[in-house]
């Protein structure tokens, strides 16, 4: 996992003197899964996004990278890659939209695609997508998050991700969290979050997702970027 985010780290430089160039921002987060019954995975994850616009109409490139460090049970630790791709129209100053594109290690060819708006108001940020899958007829993805900023520093935050999977059931989480942001270019946060997974089987399995991430931002406006996390 570090070696290809340092890497990428290591395009920064040229990416922010490419024409056209609006932003980028790197997270790094720390994951943890408990189920309250004894079963817990712990997690590390890092996203990359950087973006141009040329007048109203722009493109976002994401790279997401995660691994599982450790568990509770003897399990096979799972690694993700998966790079995403945007093509972004500001209708307004306030609203941007866009459609997205996803390929990961996990699927052959497109993984996932998606409709996506992102709407930024002062200390308000919503940002929410709807998608679908090309491996199945049967699947949809609904996703949210926002925050709301009091003050310079401090922030609240919300988020929620639901998977529909049809006669394979459906995959939902819900978390809020709060943010500080050190300065223009660093922000830390904690969230919470309650997931439930169903597998269509009439057993609901339930448990609490904690996340502890920081966000860079390496210049430009990282605010008007998406935040397409697949994995949360």
């Amino acid at each position: 996992m570090k070696t290809p985010l340092i890497l990428t780290l290591s395009l920064i430089p040229s990416l922010a003197a490419a024409q056209g160039f609006e932003g980028a921002a790197v997270e790094l987060q720390y994951q943890k899964y408990d189920d309250g019954a004894g079963f817990e995975v712990d997690s590390l994850e890092g996203y990359m996004d950087a973006a141009w616009t040329f007048g109203r109409v722009g493109a976002q490139v994401g790279l997401t990278l995660g691994k599982e460090i450790d568990s509770s049970d003897d399990i096979d630790l799972r690694q993700y890659n998966g790079l995403a791709a945007h093509v972004t129209y500001d209708a307004t100053d306030s609203l941007r939209l866009g459609v997205m594109a996803l390929v990961d290690n996990q699927t052959s060819g497109v993984s996932h695609y998606a409709a996506e708006a992102l709407y930024l108001n002062g200390p308000l940020r919503v940002e929410g997508r709807i998608g679908d899958t090309l491996d199945r007829d049967d699947y949809t993805v609904i996703e949210a998050r926002g925050s709301f900023a009091f003050g310079p520093a401090f922030s609240a935050r919300a988020g929620f991700h639901h998977a529909d999977f049809g006669v394979d059931g459906s995959y939902r989480v819900l978390s809020l969290g709060a943010g500080y942001k050190v300065n223009d270019g660093l922000e830390v946060y904690a969230d919470l979050g309650r997931h439930r997974n169903d597998f269509g089987g009439g057993d609901v399995f339930q448990g609490d997702v904690f996340n502890l991430g920081v966000r860079f931002g390496l210049g430009g406006d990282p605010d008007r970027l998406f935040s397409f996390q697949p994995l949360n």
